[in-house]
């Protein structure tokens, strides 16, 4: 009988909802089969688990039927009986995104009956709680537009010709469509630029022309949608600075998932600007957001993937807070997947010495890791090289650099636009050794101006490999 859809059910009930189903079960409103009651007290004495030995149907049989034939039919009528009771017990156990059914219901029938006095007392009471509620997600707009909605129809009756009735209903209708309008933009937009195919969103360039003019609500979560939208279709640095200055002042009142989705976006506008602009204000941007969300218990929004363990460290410690990620990794490393621990533990350490400027232990550090993820591999090896480069150890950089070259053009997975970029480093690593190691004056200032301007021109920063490069070039002397 474990296995049978009725257990499978009540195992998913709590203690206390099997107390209630109790209650649910012995109300002849409901039920009127002592069978089928006798059945309930008999499990009851099984849950949550349902595996004991004496758990079995004869056994069961016999203590709701008393001696006799077992009858699988029987049995098997009374447990179909019950699992239906469980169903409609469902139906009344509050949904765990707004527990205003029961209400709302309530306030229809006393406006069916009529009794339009306690219809509003009620509806004005429902009201003013929902003010005092901080956390106004989609649920609250949607119940206030009904409650708005309920008012206006009683109003009808009242006041035949009033309009503020109306205004009111149509000001909550148009705060929860706007809400829920922009909220699907966001995630039309998201899902054709990451499945790189065009979509047909409706109205599209209508909504952005009048997102344009200014602010479209006072809810802090259509707000971020406002923003997000605008930032994601114009990429303009003003509406990153607007949506990081709301972000951090409404982070407490905005949904759940409108804050992951505004902090996702944002760090990969700032992770833009670094890879592809070169933008070093943006080494602090990402460190700011980064920061935040771990101070705000928001590291994750699941499992904790190691590649994202290893991009906090990053971001931590390139911004110079090594301090900020060593504690990361005391907070968060248990959480790390075992076939991965050591493998992140040593690249996290490895990239916070080798930014406190502890290049050995450093190079050590990154040796022993091996990463199964290409664009990780990648990153170990740009870190092994930028370390053997600052350590003098010029031989085995080229060594590296040659080795780097021939795995990275045999690599499938990474796109050209990356393999150009790397390939690119690698070439100005040499380049600089050859620099250094010039004795003529007049060649190796020309090979210098040759590199600063292909550098500065041609180099993208992914991984931070431009920034790298900048500042090895700065430390040549001419």
């Amino acid at each position: 009988m474990q296995n049978t859809k009725l257990i499978k059910l009540l195992q998913t009930f709590s203690v206390v909802e099997m107390k209630r189903f109790r209650d649910f079960v012995k109300s002849p409103y409901y039920n009127k089969n002592k069978n089928v009651i006798r059945l309930y007290e008999v499990l009851i004495k099984h849950h949550p688990e349902f595996n004991s030995k004496t758990f079995t149907e004869e056994n069961i049989y016999r203590s709701v039927f008393g001696s006799g034939k077992y009858d699988y039919f029987k049995i098997k009528n009374i447990s179909s009986d019950l699992y239906n009771l469980a169903m409609e017990f469902l139906k009344l156990v509050s949904n765990p995104a707004t527990e205003f059914t029961g209400e709302f219901n309530l306030i229809v029938q006393l406006r069916l009956r009529k009794l339009f006095n306690l219809h509003k007392k009620l509806v004005l009471n429902l009201q003013e709680e929902f003010r005092e509620n901080e956390l106004k997600g989609s649920e609250f707009l949607y119940d206030n537009y009904l409650l708005a909605r309920e008012i206006q129809i009683v109003d009808l009756f009242e006041k035949p010709s009033s309009i503020s009735g109306i205004l009111d209903e149509f000001e909550s209708f148009y705060e929860y469509l706007i809400f829920h309008l922009l909220q699907y933009y966001n995630l039309m937009i998201h899902i054709g630029k990451e499945n790189n195919v065009k979509i047909d969103i409706k109205m599209i360039d209508e909504i952005v022309s009048f997102l344009e003019k200014g602010p479209v609500s006072n809810h802090p979560t259509t707000l971020a949608y406002q923003y997000l939208v605008l930032l994601k279709l114009k990429q303009k640095e003003e509406y990153y600075f607007t949506l990081k200055d709301h972000y951090f002042k409404n982070f407490d009142s905005m949904d759940a998932s409108a804050a992951y989705r505004a902090h996702m976006y944002m760090f990969g506008y700032c992770a833009d600007m670094y890879n592809f602009k070169g933008d070093r204000r943006f080494v602090r941007e990402g460190y700011e957001l980064y920061k935040h969300s771990y101070l705000s218990e928001r590291v994750t929004s699941g499992e904790l993937l190691y590649p994202d363990f290893v991009n906090f460290i990053k971001v931590f410690s390139r911004a110079g807070d090594t301090k900020l990620a060593r504690k990361f990794i005391s907070d968060y490393s248990a959480k790390l997947p075992e076939d991965q621990y050591e493998n992140s533990m040593n690249f996290a350490n490895a990239y916070i010495l080798f930014c406190e400027g502890d290049l050995k232990n450093a190079l050590v550090c990154i040796s022993k890791v091996n990463f199964p993820l290409a664009i990780l591999k990648i990153q170990v090896k740009i870190l092994q090289v930028q370390l053997n480069y600052q350590l003098g150890y010029f031989e085995e950089t080229r060594s590296l650099v040659d080795s780097f070259k021939k795995s990275l053009v045999k690599e499938e997975i990474i796109s050209d636009l990356y393999k150009n970029s790397i390939i690119s480093f690698l070439k100005s690593v040499v380049a600089i050794i050859r620099i250094k190691e010039e004795t003529d004056y007049q060649k190796k200032l020309f090979d210098f101006e040759k590199l600063v301007e292909e550098v500065k021109h041609f180099q993208m920063n992914h991984f931070g490999i431009k920034f790298w490069l900048e500042d090895r070039i700065a430390e040549i002397l001419i």
